[in-house]
């Protein structure tokens, strides 16, 4: 599949916030620098919003440069509305007005043990004691299933960790909202909250985040708040954008693959036993109780 392709498109959302579009160019340029040396493959760069090159203009570049199969990837952590329907419809229609440029499009970073190991390091210097409670902090999204894999991904963490109390916010769109998800962390009455960002770079979103939390942490004096940072310059994401791209080119997804999970989750359940994919207890049907 690799000598058909000639090209690769990251794609991300777009900020105004110069930071933020500067640390995506920064992570595609990573990313260039781990591809295969036999690849060959040129990497460029796009945005959804809010910030340029948009799509549809790399796509004409892509195009005037004699690029015929490109593989774009949606470097997004979930999957809401911009990797479902936003995205694919930027794209058919620049291939309405390139119809020589073939697109293989490919997985956003999704479920990953590297991301869980990520948000492993950003609370590892927080004991897990009862004091302390882990708020993630999504983007919000008015696609329930998004928002239903930002869930899926905490309780997840919470299940991997040590930690008594992990609850979750979203910054926006949807609820609950992240002064809702302080409120409710301050009642459960921890003493120390640590919020996780789950974003990968800075940007409007990611310093009202901040904003919010320590206006929080002021108005509580009895409350101590931490802002863990973004990780999209990390290494371990850089490597999972590689390995989105390998996959789109063998035509492969796994960005849905939770069975990594499991072992993680072993000391919560010190009593319980699997064998490989199965697992089962040990009660008896009601016959065999009578």
């Amino acid at each position: 599949m690799l000598g058909s392709v000639d090209g690769i498109l990251l794609i991300g959302h777009g900020s105004r916030d110069e930071e933020g579009v500067a640390e995506f160019e920064e992570m595609v340029g990573r990313v260039s620098s781990q591809l295969p040396p036999s690849w060959s493959v040129p990497i460029y760069s796009a945005f959804l919003e809010f910030a340029s090159p948009r799509i549809a203009d790399t796509m004409a570049r892509l195009a005037t440069q004699g690029i015929r199969k490109v593989v774009a990837i949606p470097v997004m952590l979930l999957d809401a509305g911009h990797k479902m329907h936003d995205i694919p419809h930027a794209l058919s229609e620049a291939a309405k007005t390139h119809p020589g440029v073939d697109i293989l499009y490919g997985d956003h970073l999704g479920f990953h043990p590297d991301l869980m190991n990520l948000l492993m390091r950003r609370t590892a210097p927080f004991a897990p004691d009862p004091r302390t409670g882990i708020l993630l902090v999504g983007r919000g999204s008015s696609d329930p299933v998004a928002n239903a894999h930002f869930y899926q991904m905490s309780r997840m963490f919470w299940e991997a960790s040590q930690y008594s109390w992990v609850e979750n916010a979203f910054i926006g769109i949807t609820q609950p909202d992240l002064p809702e998800g302080l409120r409710r962390m301050h009642g459960l009455g921890v003493q120390r909250i640590v919020v996780v960002p789950y974003f990968l770079f800075t940007g409007a979103l990611f310093k009202k985040i901040e904003q919010i939390s320590y206006s929080f942490a002021e108005q509580h004096k009895n409350l101590t708040v931490h802002v863990t940072h973004y990780f999209g310059l990390e290494d371990a994401v850089v490597e999972l954008v590689v390995r989105r791209i390998r996959e789109a080119m063998q035509g492969e997804h796994t960005a849905y693959d939770v069975e990594w999970m499991r072992s993680r989750a072993e000391h919560r359940y010190p009593f319980s036993h699997h064998h490989g994919a199965h697992s089962h207890s040990h009660t008896g049907s009601p016959q065999e109780k009578n």
